[in-house]
This record gives structure tokens, sequence and C-alpha cells, in this order.
């Protein structure tokens, strides 16, 4: 089977919309069964439970009631509501059709008059069943919801009820991830409703809050997934964040970054793998029209959320990795129309290598939670490299090399793709677009895409520089923006991926050593890992830059761009 083509196992959404439709034939079975039961008891039981032959009239009714009232429900969606989640809207549909059908089958009874005594006799026939059949429909409504509510406690008898309802109802109580989360190795944490509900419902949202569920995907923001459920039976998705003001204090300025940036890619900016409109995030627009909302808990935003896509940590093919390389480059050149004076730097000094070596030495001279003599091994390493560090920062602040709109954070999984196709849908994660160098962005997607282990991995043998995903990744991202980039830029190109990711190794290795106060872990030391990978890696680029400067060389040849790879500044050679 295509990895990429997941099952119900690993595609939550079609899991989701497995356990909906399971449910509500469940919920139609049962109504049927009450319903000729109802019938039954009224029309051919006497005082004492004796049997009596329906007449014609009784089959009438029967067939007549089963065909209102199922017809009402299925026309007004009921059975596409999800009552488990104890919402008025599903429970005021469900009435109201049963208020439709038995002002119908009641009217059809005086039609049918002729078979009794008077319109009276028959009226009180029929009401009493009516209205018996409609209050024990609803009853089960609202059962299922308390049922659902007491299988989620904790206790033997709930736990037991929760197996029968995963069983017979297919009903996922953890609250699976969305395709691309489940990409993901770190774990999803439901996040219970009542508790973020009154944040989220502070935006413009359609429908009523289903499910709240925290993304543990990213390193800096919390990200949660808000699934909300329309009158007319619509499930829509949503992106809630909370803004982590500590990397981010001037939350109005990043918000005018955001808020920029996607009104002008909505317009133009079109990945192979959307093919309706802008391929960028939008912001939802609180209820009184700000951009994002402000309480006790901290600072909100909410945008829409892609469906039918999923990201990836790694590569899974060159393939894939040319595709990403091609988006991201189609981003910088779409990008360059726009004057980098009109965005803030929300985070100074962002990529500036030479900065952030310095942000080590102070942490190691500080050493605030005594955690220095852990890592000499590894400061002694990045010392030994300190002369390198400014290559970048130093021809952007010379001019050598023009600033320009970035992204700043090219990592993989901030492109998602298409569940059919496999091509890129958006490139999201745009709190860092700022005033830059393409270098970085390139450098920062080399980082992450060509190591063939995952950025915590322990096993520093499994940690090398993929060549070949290498080159696919610099042929599309060429093919896509080569032609804007200078001459200068060019020939400084091979050096990025080892520039950045050096700086990346300096920056786990300085938030290990400040106490894990900048990124967000999942496990102790997991930052003293991620640096200790980040270093290996630089370690390998160093051997394999022969290499790199020839196949940049050869493409840049291929494309006819007028540049040399530039060797007297390289590093580690």
């Amino acid at each position: 089977m295509d990895k990429n083509k997941p099952n119900n196992a690993t595609n939550p959404a079609k899991a989701s919309r497995t356990e909906r439709k399971h449910t509500r034939w469940i919920v139609v079975l049962i109504d049927a069964i009450i319903y000729v039961l109802c019938w039954l008891a009224f029309f051919t039981l006497e005082p004492g439970a004796v049997f009596v032959a329906p007449t014609p009239g009784d089959y009438v009714y029967l067939f007549s009631g089963f065909i209102l009232f199922f017809g009402l429900r299925f026309a007004l969606k009921c059975y596409k509501q999800v009552w488990r989640f104890n919402e008025l809207n599903p429970f005021a549909l469900e009435l109201l059709a049963g208020a439709i059908a038995a002002v119908c089958l009641i009217g059809l009874s005086e039609v049918l008059t002729r078979g009794f005594d008077t319109a009276f006799v028959a009226f009180m026939d029929i009401a009493p069943f009516v209205a018996t059949y409609i209050l024990i429909s609803l009853a089960i409504r609202i059962s299922y919801c308390y049922v659902f509510r007491f299988a989620k406690r904790s206790n033997r008898l709930s736990k037991t009820t929760r197996f029968l309802l995963e069983r017979l109802a297919l009903v996922d109580f953890t609250e699976e991830p969305s395709e691309e989360d489940s990409k993901s190795s770190k774990p999803i944490v439901p996040s219970p409703i009542n508790e973020m509900q009154n944040i989220a419902e502070s935006f413009a949202i359609h429908g009523n809050i289903t499910s709240i569920t925290q993304i543990n995907k990213g390193y800096i923001n919390r990200t949660y997934r808000v699934e909300t459920l329309s009158e007319a039976g619509h499930v829509h998705k949503y992106t809630l964040q909370r803004i982590n003001t500590n990397v981010f204090p001037d939350v109005q300025a990043l918000m005018d970054n955001f808020e920029l940036t996607t009104a002008h890619l909505h317009k133009k900016f079109l990945l192979p793998g959307h093919g309706e409109k802008g391929s960028v995030q939008m912001i939802r627009s609180t209820k009184d029209g700000k951009p994002f909302l402000k309480d006790d808990s901290g600072c909100w935003r909410m945008m829409t959320h892609f469906d039918g896509v999923y990201s990836l940590d790694i590569p899974d093919s060159p393939e894939t990795f040319y595709h990403a390389g091609s988006a991201f480059g189609r981003f910088l050149k779409e990008m360059s129309d726009v004057d980098p004076s009109l965005l803030k730097e929300t985070i100074p000094n962002f990529h500036n290598t030479k900065s952030r070596y310095l942000d080590l030495e102070k942490a190691i001279s500080q050493d605030p939670k005594g955690r220095v003599k852990n890592v000499t091994a590894e400061i002694e390493f990045v010392r030994a490299r300190a002369d390198k560090f400014g290559m970048i920062t130093e021809a952007l602040e010379s001019g050598k090399i023009p600033t320009r709109v970035c992204h700043n954070d090219c990592n993989l999984n901030n492109i998602l793709f298409d569940n059919e196709t496999h091509l890129p849908v958006a490139i999201i994660d745009l709190d860092t677009v700022m005033p830059s160098s393409p270098l970085y962005d390139y450098g920062d997607s080399m980082r992450i895409g060509t190591n063939t282990a995952k950025d915590d991995e322990t096993d520093l043998s499994k940690v090398t520089c993929d060549l070949n995903l290498y080159e696919q990744y610099a042929r599309g991202y060429l093919s896509a923006c080569g032609d804007v980039l200078t001459k200068e830029e060019l020939e400084l190109l091979p050096y990025a991926s080892l520039i950045i990711t050096s700086e990346d190794g300096i920056r786990f290795l300085a938030d290990y050593i400040n106490g894990d106060t900048y990124y967000n872990i999942y496990y102790p030391n997991q930052n003293l890992d991620r640096a200790r990978n980040q270093l290996k890696l630089l370690e390998d680029m160093e051997k394999k830059l022969p290499e790199i400067r020839k196949i940049l060389q050869k493409i840049y040849d291929e494309l006819g761009f007028d540049a040399q790879v530039r060797e007297a500044s390289a590093i580690g050679s």
C-alpha cells in the first residue's frame, strides 16, 4: 500500500467520516425498531396485553407514519448531526422533524375517519402513538450524549461502556489527529472543550464547536484544531493558536506582517496541489474585527484549516523534496515585489549566526541550570568554527547581497501536500516572514530535508547529509527563483546549509544550557539531542562540501546562470 494513501487506521479524517456514517445508520435502525414497537403497542394490543389483528387503517398509519417521520428527518439532515456532543441544534432539528411529521399524520387521521365513529376517536388513536414515539426518539438522542460523556470517565463501568461504543458505533474517544498530524511522531493531546470554547467562540466561526484538539507540532506556538458543526450538518475546521509572546512580544507587529503576507500571496500564489484559490492560510477575524484576541490566558488567533492534506518532517522521496524546493522558491519569487521595509522585524537578529553565537557564549558564562559541564565537547566543536559564522550576515550588512522578504523558517513540515496528488498545497507558519536573505531559507530547508534522521535522533550514526536529496531540492528551488538571485547570492549558496545548520545547533545548545526556555520540548534533554544532531550533520556537510559545490555549479551551468561557486571562504575546507 502506498504510504501516502493511508487506510482508516492512519487516516483519521476518513475514520471520522466512517464513524459518523456508522453511528448514523445505527440510530436509523434504532428509530425504526422503536417505531415498529410503538405501532404494535398502540394498534395491536388491547388492555391486558391481548393481541388483536390490525385493521387496514392501522397499516396505513404504519407505512404513512414511517415515510413521514423518516423522510422529514433525512430531509432536515437530522441523521447527519453529531448528538454525542450534546448541542442544541441537532435536538431542535429532531424535534422539528417529529412535530411536522406528527401534524401531517394527525391530519391524515382526519381523512381516514371513515373507518372510525368520529374524527375525535381517530385523533385519540393516533395522537398518543405520535407523542410517545417522538419522546422516545428524542430520549434516545439525549441518552446517547450522556452515555458518551459517562464513557469518558475513568471508572470500570465507564471503561466498559467506552469499549462497547468503540466496537459497536466506531466511536473515537481519542480525538484522532487530522492526516497531516498523523505524519508527526509527537503525541496529540485532546483539549477539553469547556476550557477553550470561550476563546474559540470569540472568532467568526461557522456552526457550533464539536471538538478542540491540541496539536503538538511546531516548537513555538500552541496549536489547536477546532471543529464545528453547522445547522446544515456541515463540518468546518479551523486552526487556533496561542501566540508565544516570549518569542513574539510585539503581537501587533507579528499580525501586521502576517496580514500583509497572506493578503499579498492570496491574490497570486497558487501551488500546483491547490486548484481553487491562493494557498496561504488566511486570518479569521474576531467578531470585533481585530486579527487577534488578547485575554488573561494570552494572545490568540484563528486561521482557516486545510483539509485533505498532510505534512512531512523528512522527505519521503527525492521527487517530494524537488517539489518542496520549487514551492519555497516560488514563495520567494512572489514576495520579491514587496518592499522589505514594509515588514517589521518581529524577532531581532533571528538569522544572525554571529549574534546567536554571542548568545551561546552568554549562556555558557551564566550557566543558570548548571548544565555547561554536560556539553563541553559540543562547546569546543562550536568555538572551533566561530570565524565562519558571519559569512552571510556580513554580506548583508555590507550590501554585497540584497535584503529580501523571506520565510525564514523553511522546514519541510511547513509545506502541506495534497493527499491524492502529493503536490504542494500551501506554505504555512508565516510568523517569521521578515526582511532577511534567501540563503538562510535555502540552508534551513537543506538542514531539515537532507538529514537522514529526525532532528532529535540520539543514534548519531544515522545522521548524514543525503546529496541526492540536496540536488533535487536545489534544482526545484533554483528553477523557481534562481533568476531573481544575484550572482553574489549564487556564489554563497553552497555554504548556506552549513551556516544555518551551525546556527540551529548553537540555538538548541544555548536553550538547553538556559533551561529549555525557548523551544517546546516533549521529554527531558530533547534540546541537547537536537543540538548534537545538528552538529553531527554540520560535520558531515563539511566533509561533503566539495561535492555540494560541484552539484550547484552543474545546476548553474544547466540553467544558464552567470555565477561561479566561490571557494575562498569555504567552510571546513
